[in-house]
């Protein structure tokens, strides 16, 4: 990652609130988008879709977990409480904002840097799946994905939150592509959607022998 992209992540974690509307606004006239692959049809053909990324979560269950952007922490405690994990891995710049219950609890093990390179860090086929919600530009989704990509045990999940090309309040993504390309390139079969009433899907593909 270069030196300039870092201090841009870091530099956007500490927008305060009340102007990231503005913000998103000029960062939407300043990307300019691009379209995702086709996915071929024999990697959509065991697909399920779910009412919510709450079911996508429990319909893959506990194990060793990695959530890659935790933010507040709202979905971890979500993922102790109701998935259960033997182990939670959670992944960001600053915890400074994070629920202190999640960071507390005996299950997580908490770390703090660039996600791309955290998850690098890891043995491979450490995890049972792993949760990409951290930068959600292309570049950013693209890294973590590759880093990703071994460190999920065969058989395993990699889920991308936010699977569009734009949020309704003007958010530019990169996910919808990054992670179709992804797949499309890897040859990961989704096993699971889920749906969102702003759009913004959650997408869970599984790492194939």
């Amino acid at each position: 990652m270069s030196f300039l992209r870092r201090q841009m992540m870091i530099a956007r974690q500490r927008i305060p609130a009340p102007i990231r509307p503005a913000f998103k606004i000029l960062k939407m006239l300043a990307v300019r988008g691009a379209t995702s692959p086709q996915i071929p049809a024999h990697l959509l053909a065991d697909c399920r879709l779910l009412p919510s990324r709450k079911d996508l979560a429990r319909s893959l269950g506990g194990g060793r977990i990695a959530e890659i952007g935790t933010q507040h922490g709202t979905f971890a405690r979500f993922l102790l409480d109701e998935v259960r994990p033997e182990r939670l891995h959670v992944v960001d710049l600053d915890f400074s904002h994070t629920d202190r219950s999640v960071l507390e609890d005996g299950r997580v093990c908490v770390h703090t840097g660039f996600s791309a390179e955290i998850l690098s860090s890891f043995e491979d086929d450490t995890f049972d799946w792993i949760y990409i919600d951290a930068d959600h530009s292309y570049e950013g989704v693209r890294a973590d994905a590759e880093a990703a990509r071994t460190k999920v045990k065969v058989g395993g999940h990699l889920v991308f939150n936010d699977f569009a090309h734009a949020d309704p309040f003007l958010g530019v993504y990169g996910v919808h592509r990054a992670a179709t390309e992804f797949l499309v390139r890897h040859q990961w079969p989704v096993r699971f959607m889920s749906y969102d009433p702003n759009a913004l899907y959650d997408i869970a593909i599984q790492r194939p022998a």
